[in-house]
């Protein structure tokens, strides 16, 4: 239901989603702006590293024929960069990596804000909030969640890339090749899906209650874990999706999935939180869901549970 409904409101919103995704974009821009001292201190390291693995010819390969072999290759090449722009230039590397794993995200967390605050405004009374008006009005709140949220994506981000590169050092030809694309398709569902689900009512609890991250973070995974194993099944479909259109229309189709997936979360966020709370919404024009509120669900298991 949360899945259909989410669908749904961002359809109805698809102007608002488009800015958000402009905003993003632009992001992105600032952010590759800030990378190019990076990149041209260490082009010529990435270009010959990826020229001997014969991936860069072939970016698309990577999602061809030998799967497993090409992502054991890009993850290796990958690990072997980072190691020698450290050696070259341990400063510039540094400042890479904070511009591409807190810069970056934290900007783009509090582009999510003001665009769920849109959203908030549209489920409760079809108001129609301007995306910079929403980010100016909630620029206090929005800076301090990013900075929190950025803390906390650092963690999994960290177990999943440790993970997929210790799957990555096998040696077993058989494995690599035949069991080593659904082993990682799997962990990237799974943690991702556990990561996303972990945070989903964090930003929604802010917003509609009004209260400060550490009770919004309460709130939001009380609501989340009364409801767990739907809320689990629901943003693993999300991230299925998209790992197999992934799979499907190759690499080059991030720079599209990506930030549709970044948006669309933001609704299912907000959809998955409002049905948690009993809370009657607007997802489209014409139509109002009234979820039913926890209290009731509560009562009904533990009657159940008691007959």
């Amino acid at each position: 239901m949360m899945f259909l409904y989410s669908l749904k409101l961002f359809g109805s919103n698809w102007t608002k989603a488009l800015k958000f995704l402009l905003c993003y974009a632009v992001i992105w821009g600032i952010c590759f702006a800030l990378l190019l001292p990076s990149f041209f201190a260490f082009k010529n390291l990435v270009v010959s590293s990826f020229a001997d693995t014969n991936i860069l010819s072939s970016t698309l390969s990577v999602f061809g024929g030998n799967f497993g072999e090409n992502i054991k290759s890009l993850v290796q090449t990958s690990g072997a960069i980072l190691q020698g722009a450290f050696q070259l230039n341990a400063g510039l590397c540094i400042y890479g990596l904070l511009v591409m794993f807190v810069v970056l995200p934290f900007l783009a967390n509090v582009a999510k804000y003001a665009y769920c605050e849109m959203l908030y405004s549209y489920m409760t009374s079809k108001n129609k909030t301007g995306f910079f008006s929403a980010l100016v009005r909630s620029l206090r709140k929005s800076l301090l969640f990013a900075l929190a949220k950025v803390i906390y994506n650092l963690f999994f981000l960290a177990t999943i890339g440790l993970c997929i590169y210790g799957l990555c050092l096998s040696t077993n030809a058989t494995f690599v090749h035949y069991g080593l694309p659904l082993v990682v398709f799997v962990d990237l569902v799974l943690l991702l899906s556990l990561e996303q689900i972990t945070v989903l009512g964090w930003m929604p609890a802010i917003i509609v209650f009004d209260c400060n991250i550490f009770k919004a973070y309460q709130r939001g995974f009380k609501a989340v874990k009364r409801h767990f194993w739907a809320t689990f099944g629901t943003t693993a479909l999300f991230f299925v999706i998209f790992w197999g259109l992934c799979v499907l229309f190759g690499i080059y189709s991030l720079i599209v999935l990506v930030p549709l997936l970044t948006a669309l979360l933001c609704v299912y966020n907000m959809v998955s939180f409002f049905c948690s709370q009993g809370m009657r919404f607007y997802y489209n024009e014409n139509n109002i869901l009234t979820p039913k509120k926890l209290e009731e669900v509560d009562s009904f298991k533990k009657n159940a549970y008691i007959l």
